[in-house]
């Protein structure tokens, strides 16, 4: 990475907040440079990577991880909290939905990348070798693209390792989430979020996501803000206790897509975060007549994770997620 600091920063890697612009090494995104503030304590620490803006519709985590600049002391911070506030630059002010413009993939189902692949193959290589590396935990923080509806989530990797599966999941325990996603150890055979990707070099992931429709929302800002201090509270870079949720939040681990069987308007009878059980109805299809094209059902048990919230759907695009409760053992 080369960084370049903003007026009245403090050089960076030294003590206090820096504040600042980098650019990856690779050639490949050459043409774009990143916003960073970096907050170091005077007392070595652990090293907390924040992320937010890969899909830029996002708002309520973008937002999030501006405000997050201002609320870490260096004076008392034990360690290093890095925030790159948007990942997806090619796409700012773009409003482009869930992609990089530049090769039309979805970053986030790109991770770990390839250093010598597209842009967007490129850019996941690049967070995780030169930003992330040597990250005691990174955060990758979203929040509802311009025609989706979440619950409030977070999710880690699980990788059969005790050990390693029990700190990623109170890191993910830490956020005030309604389904907590414990994605299971087959994922980690394919591309995909960070917490797959870091989890592949033994290093804790978390993606976290609350908002919808591309909207500001007081309640979706605090739960990743709450969230990421609370995860700097149980890592002991604050001295501050961490806090108990309020929500009742269930452990997940099955994530079942559901899509739209013809082209029409979808018109849901469920909310992202509630139970729903196999055969219950979702929606229905209908066309613009008005005529029911088909009802949706439900294809198991489990919980709501995220609908689409504009109606027109076409053929084969995802309506919304079920979540299956994770089993014991």
């Amino acid at each position: 990475m080369k960084v370049t600091a903003s007026d009245k920063s403090c050089a960076y890697g030294d003590p206090g907040v820096f504040r600042g612009t980098f650019r990856f090494e690779n050639p490949i995104l050459a043409d774009y440079v990143w916003p960073i503030c970096e907050i170091r304590g005077k007392v070595p620490g652990p090293r907390l990577c924040i992320s937010a803006g890969v899909h830029v519709n996002e708002v309520s985590s973008i937002e999030a991880a501006v405000r997050l600049q201002n609320l870490f002391d260096p004076e008392t911070l034990k360690g290093t909290v890095s925030i790159v506030p948007l990942i997806n630059q090619p796409a700012a002010y773009k409003y482009c939905e869930y992609v990089c413009p530049v090769d039309g993939k979805n970053i986030n189902h790109t991770f770990p990348g390839k250093r010598d692949g597209t842009f967007s193959e490129a850019l996941c290589d690049a967070v995780l070798r030169e930003w992330t590396a040597g990250a005691d935990c990174y955060i990758d923080m979203h929040g509802g693209d311009l025609k989706e509806k979440v619950s409030k989530f977070s999710i880690f990797q699980k990788t059969g390792e005790a050990e390693f599966d029990d700190l990623a999941r109170r890191i993910a325990m830490c956020f005030d989430s309604e389904i907590v996603l414990a994605l299971t150890p087959e994922y980690m055979s394919k591309p995909g979020r960070p917490p797959t990707a870091c989890a592949l070099r033994k290093q804790v992931g978390i993606m976290t996501e609350a908002g919808s429709n591309g909207l500001l929302s007081e309640d979706d800002i605090a739960f990743h803000v709450e969230g990421v201090l609370n995860v700097s509270r149980l890592l002991g870079m604050t001295d501050s206790a961490v806090t108990l949720p309020t929500n009742a939040r269930k452990v997940c681990d099955t994530y079942i897509w559901v899509d739209c069987p013809a082209d029409g308007e979808f018109h849901a009878k469920v909310e992202p975060g509630i139970k729903v059980e196999r055969g219950q109805r979702l929606g229905l299809l209908r066309n613009l007549f008005g005529d029911t094209l088909a009802e949706l059902t439900a294809p198991v048990t489990g919980f709501v994770l995220w609908r689409i919230t504009h109606p027109s759907i076409r053929k084969g695009e995802p309506v919304l997620t079920i979540v299956e409760e994770e089993r014991p053992g």
